[in-house]
Order: C-alpha cells, then structure tokens, then sequence
C-alpha cells in the first residue's frame, strides 16, 4: 500500500515510485547509512567516497547542498521511495555560473540495495525536467566512466547524446580514467 500524497512535501519533484526534495539537516543520518551501505559500489565510480566517514560528514555535505541552492550553483535532492519514504540516493545539477549560466551537469547516485529497479532513471527524468523548465536551462550533461554500463543506460533512456571522450580526465582510485561526455538540450526534451 502507498503511503498518502498529502505525506510528500509540497516543494517536492514527483516521478511515479518516487520523490525528490532537497536534503535537511534531520536526513544526515539516513544519508551516512545510504552511502556506507553502498561503499563498496559508489567508491568504484566517485571519489568523495573517501571522505565520508561519519554522519557528520553527511550533515556538512547537506549544508553545502542547502549553500549552493541558496548561492544558484547547485540543485541538489535526496531520492525517496514514495511507499515508505525511505531515501535510496541523491541526484542533482551542479550550475555553471556567469557566461555560462544556461548549463549544468547532472549527478546522481542510487544506494546499491536499490540498484537495477529504474529509480535512477525516474530520479534523473525528474531533475531534467526541473532544470529546463523551472531553471530554463539550455543544455544539461553528464560525465561518466566508460565502464558506468548502468549510467550510460540511464542517459541513453532520457534521450542525452553521446559527445565524446576525454582521455584521462579524472584520477580515481589511483588510475586515470576516461570520461564519456553526454548532453542534452532543452529543445530535445520529451515533455
């Protein structure tokens, strides 16, 4: 049974399973716990993993989220399951600011017990949507490792295009790695 509407916050973004809103300080420890179950995982493919060690770490990122969406850098959301309210990841646009105000890239992460059941997808279309029409963005695009099988899905599904690669782009668990460059435009989205 699903939980009430009336249960989501209003300045929520929906998708069908789930809904986005920005994170509270009171989600720091369900944010520790996501991304300590998920380490293993998320470790592979981003690197502040390491820096998360506590829940306080957890909370100073929430801070600097609520910071960016107050200073128009970033828009960032924790993913919840509508059924339980349960958070199963964050997604979220890091703004470009200045001349190039009209883009950003898109970021997001599903813990690993929630993986493979489209929430990345439904999550991903929801932020898209936001960044064009409530942020009038132009182009959102996404970096990802070539080996990131499940991201590239996810892009290819909300319709980004491939661009390209950057040789060495990152340094990550010390290797370089290329990053696949992805995009897509405002005129391209499937209202």
């Amino acid at each position: 049974m699903t939980e009430p509407e009336e249960k989501i916050p209003t300045d929520s973004l929906k998708a069908r399973r789930l809904f986005l809103r920005p994170l509270e300080e009171s989600d720091a420890a369900a944010l520790f716990e996501a991304v300590h179950k998920s380490r293993e995982i998320l470790k592979r493919r981003l690197d502040w993993i390491s820096e998360v060690h506590s829940q306080e770490d957890s909370l100073r990122f929430i801070r600097k989220a609520v910071q960016e969406k107050t200073d128009g850098t970033g828009a960032y959301f924790g993913i919840f399951e509508k059924r339980n309210q349960e958070l199963v990841g964050v997604a979220g646009l890091s703004l470009l600011v200045g001349q190039n105000a009209s883009r950003a890239k898109l970021g997001m992460w599903v813990r690993s017990d929630k993986q493979n059941q489209g929430y990345a997808t439904e999550a991903a279309r929801s932020v898209c949507e936001y960044g064009f029409r409530d942020l009038n963005l132009h182009r959102i695009y996404a970096r990802i490792d070539p080996a990131n099988r499940s991201s590239r899905k996810v892009l290819m599904k909300l319709g980004f295009r491939y661009e390209g690669s950057l040789r060495d782009e990152k340094k990550l668990n010390g290797r370089w790695i290329n990053h696949e460059c992805w995009g897509f435009l405002k005129d391209e989205w499937k209202k």
